[in-house]
């Protein structure tokens, strides 16, 4: 199933132009990732969110060797807004908008779309931590990847930030 779901980008190259946002992931939904109530299951939300993040590290150029060669991202914190189901067989769009990223941290955020209703079924924003995984430890973005992201940056600085970016989850008594 996964080389079903896996697609391959090509790295950003400098003088690229960038969309904004990104639009390079799709797929169909499986019958793995439909549940009881014959909607996609909240994981498999969670599973194309992160083919789409694999997406955009290639884009990056965060690839094999990058990641033998001891770097690569990890998660720190996700949240996943539901919007609408996806059933079986529905074709899925999702796009990917870079908020920000500093030396050692990305922050983007994913927003999954029904390819026939244009419909937004979902949203994912997720903090990511650049890291050595030989030590164990955070480190700098390598510099071809910095560049990429900022050449990214500078066509996303262009978008509005998703009003959901930042939204805290808390139940609001009346008083």
């Amino acid at each position: 199933m996964t080389e079903i779901l896996r697609q391959e980008v090509s790295a950003w190259k400098v003088g690229e132009k960038v969309s904004a946002p990104l639009d390079v992931y799709r797929c169909n939904v499986v019958p793995e990732w439909v549940d009881y109530n014959n909607h996609m299951t909240e994981a498999a939300y969670l599973t194309v969110f992160g083919w789409a993040s694999d997406v955009l590290f290639q884009f990056i150029g965060v690839d094999d060797a990058y990641r033998d060669a001891g770097s690569s991202f990890y998660t720190v914190e996700t949240h996943i807004i539901y919007e609408r189901e996806a059933a079986l067989n529905d074709s899925l769009r999702v796009t990917t908008q870079v908020l920000d990223f500093d030396t050692k941290r990305l922050h983007f955020n994913h927003e999954m779309f029904n390819v026939v209703t244009g419909d937004r079924l979902s949203t994912c924003e997720q903090m990511l931590l650049h890291v050595d995984s030989k030590a164990a430890k955070s480190s700098a973005i390598k510099p071809p990847v910095a560049l990429a992201l900022t050449a990214i940056m500078a066509s996303h600085r262009t978008l509005d930030t998703p009003p959901e970016v930042g939204r805290t989850m808390k139940i609001k008594h009346k008083n």
